[in-house]
């Protein structure tokens, strides 16, 4: 370990959840599959007109999944997304809790295609207080009187004059990869503002443009709710654990990032990695209890303290459990032990509520929904708190076995219990 990797390793150590990790492995999938999309707008679907109907993708999964791991990747490497005959696509990532109206979306994606002309775009197309378009920094009509614009003109909401202002200044020279982060935030309906720029985009506006949204396991029903229909299952990509070989290649290939060197302790560290259960939030949590051992011991692990790397590893797992197992839970413990419980025979939507309203209805008081709460409200926390996670259409699971052990533990539950035949009828099992 040389200082430049020691200086990155406590860097690491340093920081919170939801920053990248040290490298990126998998989802080779996904990513190809969001350069196909690329490729996709950039030929267009013939007539010399770019950009291509339904082309969006979703990228969803439970918290710690590595979503947003996926949008970093492609923002800080976009020739991942290289696509023979396609230049490589420049890539744009926004958080969704940037996102108030579409010329948040609009201005920074002016910016990224042609800084030095995105002041010509700002100040040609503005929109006035009423939310019509208004040109220039010229007067705002406001209750029929004309009165100055004291602000920066802001861009018209729509693809047509993003277009136009394009082709003004040498049109676009790639496709453009636009990825939404924490995208089942946006809450909106059909007729939201937002909603009507993603609309237009994603039913073919002609401009070289697909969409990503990155989000939890509800993102597919937030994109619903915007009315972006008939996306195909294919495009609609639900990520969780590693395969053994990428969790190994992870742990490997970091390790050597950081310079700890692994030679001789590959068993040590496999014993670290096992219980895991390839979950990205748990190697990284084992990553950081390891990367702390070997500062201590100048990165030599001949000296390490392998039962205090378990002990701060057990302790970090449970904090993470912890954070997920929300106060909401805790009230509703014995029915959310109870739908982990009967995951094998209930995974879809519709079976896991009827699980839950059977339950409550045969005893309230011991199978109560959190306060202000009903099956359906019930449903979309577990899906949030990365409890319940959508693996196949219509079919979800926790996407962590070890979690589920634990919520069945909370709840007082043995493993494989008998099925409750008195809450889910024939007709429905």
């Amino acid at each position: 370990m040389n200082e430049g990797q020691e200086r990155e390793l406590r860097s690491f150590l340093r920081q919170t959840e939801g920053t990248p990790p040290p490298v990126f492995v998998g989802r080779d999938g996904v990513l190809d599959d969001i350069a196909l999309a690329a490729g996709q707008v950039w030929e267009g679907a013939g007539g010399g007109m770019r950009g291509m109907e339904k082309a969006t993708r979703i990228v969803q999964g439970a918290p710690g999944a590595g979503k947003s791991s996926v949008l970093n990747e492609i923002a800080q490497n976009p020739e991942r997304l290289r696509r023979e005959g396609v230049p490589v696509p420049l890539v744009l990532m926004l958080k969704s809790g940037d996102i108030e109206e579409p010329v948040d979306i609009l201005e920074p994606l002016a910016r990224k295609v042609n800084p030095s002309a995105a002041g010509d775009f700002l100040s040609r197309y503005s929109r006035t207080i009423s939310g019509e378009a208004g040109v220039g920094l010229g007067p705002v009509r406001v209750g029929g009187r004309a009165e100055k614009s004291a602000e920066t003109a802001r861009p018209r909401a729509r693809w047509k004059v993003f277009g136009a202002w394009a082709e003004r200044h040498g049109g676009f020279e790639r496709p453009i990869v636009l990825a939404v982060d924490e995208a089942q935030r946006l809450d909106h309906d059909r007729k939201h503002p937002v909603a009507k720029l993603f609309q237009s985009l994603h039913d073919g506006c002609g401009l070289p443009v697909v969409l990503v949204l990155a989000g939890l396991s509800d993102t597919e029903y937030s994109a619903g709710r915007m009315d972006l229909t008939r996306i195909p299952a294919g495009q609609k990509h639900s990520i969780g654990c590693f395969p053994e070989q990428e969790a190994e290649e992870y742990m490997t290939r970091s390790c050597a990032h950081f310079g700890i060197g692994t030679a001789g302790f590959e068993h040590e560290i496999g014993r670290l990695a096992e219980p895991c259960d390839g979950w990205p939030r748990h190697l990284h949590i084992v990553l950081k209890a390891l990367g702390r051992e070997a500062l201590r011991t100048g990165g030599d692990l001949g000296k390490a303290e392998w039962e205090r790397i378990r002990i701060e590893i057990m302790t970090g797992r449970d904090g993470y459990y912890g954070h997920q197992f929300s106060a909401e839970m805790k009230d509703a413990i014995n029915l959310t032990a109870r739908v982990m419980a009967e995951l094998d025979r209930c995974q879809s939507r519709a079976r896991i509520k009827y699980l839950m309203d059977g339950l409550h209805e045969s005893d309230p008081r011991k199978y109560r929904f959190p306060v202000g709460m009903d099956a359906d409200s019930f449903f979309v926390h577990l899906v949030h708190r990365g409890t319940l996670h959508e693996e196949s259409v219509d079919r979800f699971a926790c996407p962590i076995p070890s979690f589920r052990t634990y919520l069945l533990d909370q709840g007082g539950i043995i493993e494989n219990p008998s099925p409750t035949s008195d809450v889910i009828s024939n007709d429905e099992s």
